[in-house]
């Protein structure tokens, strides 16, 4: 028995060592990935601003709701420029031409920073 099935498998085993292989040989990917660079200076820390709806009880009026939404979102918009002028103070420096056409510094809101508007 082991007669008549040794020559097929040895002819079977032959076959596949002559075979290429089934799969290709992988090539390198180069991928580029975005690093964040660190600020060329650590930016201070900003405090949070006291908002008025945190004052808000359940009871409360719906004129001072209104009122209090109203002045938080103009405390929260002071804060958001307060930091955007903070990073930019930390932005890395540029060159000459870069600096001739460079848009116009962020201003300080207008009424003073958030944290100084505290009562």
């Amino acid at each position: 028995m082991v007669r008549r099935l040794l020559p097929p498998l040895l002819a079977l085993l032959a076959g596949c060592a002559s075979s290429p292989p089934a799969i290709a040989p992988a090539a390198p990917v180069t991928v580029k990935v975005p690093i964040l660079r660190p600020l060329p200076c650590d930016p201070p820390r900003l405090g949070r601003p006291a908002l008025p709806i945190a004052g808000l009880r359940a009871g409360s009026a719906p004129a001072d709701t209104v009122r209090a939404y109203a002045a938080t979102v103009a405390i929260l918009k002071g804060a958001v420029a307060e930091r955007d002028a903070v990073i930019a103070g930390c932005a890395a420096p540029r060159s000459g031409a870069a600096l001739a056409n460079a848009a116009a510094p962020i201003a300080p809101p207008a009424g003073g920073t958030p944290s100084a508007r505290r009562n």
